[in-house]
């Protein structure tokens, strides 16, 4: 055998042994790529406007206000009721408000006390300011449905 034909034949025998001795790859399914959140908010005094949604994966993001996710929901009877199916998986952090004049935005006073109801991920009630990261924060396993119902508040309660 001349020297390249020898060079083939240990690299296809390496390659061979490798393949045959390596633990076989696990494809990696879909439903363990990310989670669900099935979320109740609760705590509405009104029907009217939406409830706004947004999930966090970092502190950093959290304090940025750059969310992950973000979804609009539909209130009845006091309550919005709404599954995010895509979900990322890890440390999590959610933030809801309720839109009750439907402006799309989080209506604060010239002091910047909230005009609009409001809540987090875990019901912490800090006063006088939100909730931060650690607060909030809860972990999501690959392939986990989450059942979490959040209170919103406001300035009277």
């Amino acid at each position: 055998m001349n020297h390249k034909t020898m060079k083939t034949v240990a690299l296809a025998s390496a390659a061979l042994f490798a393949l045959h001795f390596a633990p076989a790859a696990k494809a990696l399914d879909p439903s363990e790529a990310s989670a669900a959140l099935s979320l109740t908010i609760d705590g509405l005094t009104a029907d009217s406007g939406r409830v706004w949604v947004g999930v966090y994966d970092s502190a950093d993001a959290w304090e940025a206000q750059e969310e992950t996710r973000s979804v609009w929901a539909e209130i009845e009877d006091g309550q919005a009721v709404l599954v995010i199916e895509d979900a990322p998986v890890g440390a999590l952090g959610v933030q809801v408000f309720h839109d009750a004049n439907g402006n799309q935005d989080f209506d604060t006073n010239m002091l910047g006390v909230p005009r609009e109801r409001y809540g987090f991920s875990n019901n912490p009630r800090p006063r006088f300011r939100g909730a931060n990261w650690d607060e909030a924060r809860f972990d999501l396993a690959p392939g986990e449905r989450r059942d979490m119902t959040i209170s919103v508040h406001g300035v009277r309660g």
